[in-house]
């Protein structure tokens, strides 16, 4: 994270950005070697690296040591390591168009990492990230001079793991991204020095407000979800609420902390045809109408019900209303047990034979 020029004893000069391997620590100074010059070992500053986490393989003198951290991030900072020493030379040679374009994609690079680094995007966004990041590589790689690398996936590939027609391939890729970005502007560039950002992710605010119902008189956990009907699948995790047999909260001191917060959706979450799925647990006996033969000897967790919500007419209901809205959500019930797992969808497309309508309960 600093250079140091090795003015000590034994001392191994850093430049900024270098990898080295940690041999020793004695107060407050390693000993080790930096990976670009492995046979040269010295001694330097704790205080001059900052530490990642790494995979030790062959332990002894022929170890391998691998970051744990995203390939392309890895390949960021090796890259823009080769790109200063060939950069500096653009403007000794005269050519300060490029010397200034190379300028602004290694800052859009360095932007891109650190996003990637922050470990707060959504898989959609860190996908968006790397085909920015790879985009860039291979367009500087391509007015450089320098070899286009083969991917697949942004991730670089072992080419003597792959065909020779594959790796062709990908290189007929890369190239093609290549002439886009120069021709399009890549679609996406930003004004010269504004940093590239990713799209504001979308957050959902559920807060349950009461719960009314007339036939349970259990104890009762609701999990609320967001599911995407056309995928078939849940894409979040599941919020609980746990409420007493008179419908309050089960531990009272949380009464005003009934909410949970689903965040990171993206815009194309936004387009999804999704629902927000409650799904109602009861705790008491087996059957519902054994209830009352007196209290259980047994609390068994049995499904009594489910309620959905559009999310469709959830965001337009607030982009007109542009404020906060209450929305009341009937609990409809499974006919048959063995079906509960999909009564959400039944409700959804509305097979009525499949569940009870409710009458009061909501």
């Amino acid at each position: 994270i600093c250079n140091f020029r090795g003015s000590v004893s034994q001392g191994l000069s850093l430049e900024v950005g270098e990898t080295v391997q940690i041999l020793e620590k004695c107060e407050g100074w390693y000993r080790g070697f930096s990976t670009r010059r492995p046979n040269v070992k010295g001694v330097f500053p704790a205080g001059y690296i900052h530490l990642k986490k790494a995979i030790v393989t062959n332990r002894g003198p022929q170890e391998t040591v691998v970051p744990l951290e995203d390939p392309i991030v890895t390949e960021v900072t090796s890259t823009l390591q080769e790109w200063a020493l060939l950069w500096k030379q653009l403007y000794v040679k005269h050519k300060v168009d490029l010397f200034y374009k190379v300028r602004h994609v290694m800052m859009e690079l360095i932007d891109l990492r650190r996003q990637l680094l922050s470990g707060h995007l959504t898989q959609d966004q860190s996908r968006d990230v790397k085909r920015h990041i790879t985009v860039r590589l291979d367009w500087g790689n391509e007015h450089m001079g320098l070899d286009l690398v083969p991917r697949k996936e942004f991730e670089m590939v072992d080419e003597d793991q792959i065909s020779v027609s594959d790796l062709y391939k990908m290189h007929l890729s890369s190239r093609h991204s290549v002439q886009q970005s120069t021709t399009q502007g890549d679609g996406t560039r930003q004004r010269h020095g504004e940093p590239c950002r990713v799209p504001v992710p979308h957050h959902l605010l559920v807060n349950l407000k009461s719960f009314t119902y007339n036939s349970i008189g259990e104890d009762t956990d609701i999990f609320f979800s967001l599911y995407d009907l056309r995928e078939g699948k849940t894409i979040s995790e599941k919020f609980m609420v746990r409420l007493n047999k008179n419908g309050g909260p089960k531990n009272p001191e949380k009464v005003d902390r009934l909410c949970a917060l689903f965040t990171d959706l993206s815009n194309k979450d936004m387009k999804r045809d999704l629902y927000i799925i409650s799904q109602v647990i009861r705790t008491g006996r087996m059957l519902l109408n054994d209830s009352k033969k007196g209290p259980p000897h047994v609390q068994y967790r049995r499904p009594y019900g489910c309620a959905i919500l559009a999310m469709s007419d959830v965001l337009q209901t607030i982009s007109e209303l542009k404020e906060e809205k209450d929305f009341v959500l009937k609990v409809y019930t499974c006919n048959n047990e063995n079906e509960w797992y999909q009564i959400h969808e039944n409700i959804i497309r509305k097979s009525s034979t499949k569940y009870t309508a409710p009458s009061t309960n909501y």
